[in-house]
């Protein structure tokens, strides 16, 4: 037996001249139904894990504007709670509605918050265990913790901003979240670069160690990157030594095929939304061993400035 909650219907509206045929780009449209649907994909899969799946069917179009309707339709999986209130062990579709739209108990939605929060940090509380107070311009907003989860999920904010994005194009003044002839939620030019998604960056790890390298290329022009070999990898990588590069750039130092660099390299990694993202420094230049040197003699140059002769 299907629960009336485990269903729900969102009207979405693009409108602006180029629309008023009724006939949208594929290439605008496609990309926003498609964040549609992933946005309640991806919320139930973090609300209910694998408790229930959604299924969202396009129902119907009308001219003037752009109207599209949705239909979220949400399945039970066999987990133990068919025949039982679902309302207690599940996120039901309606509620996936009310965390993007607001109501249900839930003040806002996700389209409230972004618009107030405009990509800035606010000050944040908690009230209790399910509820948090957030101070922005000395404006205080009360937000259950589901919203607050969802809201800085990745993919939900990336399936938002797309869900919008049409509005950038010219043409297209507004999106609008209907319910009947109600405008719940509208997002105008003025307001949909708050809906992009900022890029996540969480810093793992940032090192300094000793290594050998051959170097593939020389950056002359400043803020370019030299690239250097390890043998086994390739590294783009900053250089930072100010006095090894000023003798590079006056012609104090001569390179050639085979030479090799000993260096002091700073390696900086961060989580990003699609894994990890790399950057490396190269903090001193310790040694510059020429191809030409044969090895005759075992010095120790770990010590020696590279402005020294």
């Amino acid at each position: 037996m299907i629960d009336d909650n485990s269903q729900a219907q969102i009207d979405i509206v693009y409108d602006g001249p180029a629309l008023v045929e009724g006939s949208m780009n594929v290439r605008d449209l496609a990309p926003a139904m498609m964040a549609i649907g992933g946005f309640f994909e991806a919320a139930n899969r973090i609300t209910n894990q694998e408790r229930a799946s959604v299924t969202v069917n396009v129902v119907a179009t009308s001219v003037g504007s752009f109207h599209v309707a949705f239909q979220v339709v949400q399945d039970l999986q066999n987990t133990g709670v068919l025949g039982s209130n679902i309302d207690d062990y599940l996120t039901t579709a309606n509620a996936l509605k009310a965390l993007l739209l607001g109501g249900g108990g839930i003040f806002g939605g996700i389209f409230w918050l972004t618009k107030i929060l405009r990509g800035r940090k606010p000050q944040i509380e908690r009230i209790n265990a399910g509820l948090y107070k957030l101070t922005i311009d000395r404006e205080t907003y009360e937000v259950p913790i589901e919203l607050l989860n969802l809201y800085q999920e990745a993919v939900i904010r990336r399936n938002i901003e797309n869900m919008v994005k049409p509005v950038k194009e010219p043409g297209i003044d507004r999106f609008m979240i209907r319910e009947g002839d109600q405008t719940i939620h509208e997002v105008t030019k003025n307001d949909v670069e708050a809906f992009d998604t900022p890029e996540f960056q969480d810093l793992i790890l940032d090192e300094v160690r000793r290594q050998a390298f051959s170097i593939v290329s020389l950056a002359f022009k400043e803020n370019n990157k030299w690239r250097l070999t390890d043998g086994q990898n390739t590294f783009s990588v900053s250089m930072k030594d100010e006095s090894f590069q000023h003798r590079v750039d006056n012609n104090s130092i001569a390179f050639a095929k085979g030479d090799v660099l000993v260096c002091d390299l700073r390696t900086i990694q961060w989580q990003v939304e699609s894994g990890v993202k790399s950057d490396y420094e190269v903090v001193r230049v310790v040694t510059h061993r020429p191809a030409r040197q044969l090895g005759f003699w075992d010095i120790d140059n770990s010590d020696r400035s590279p402005d020294q002769p």
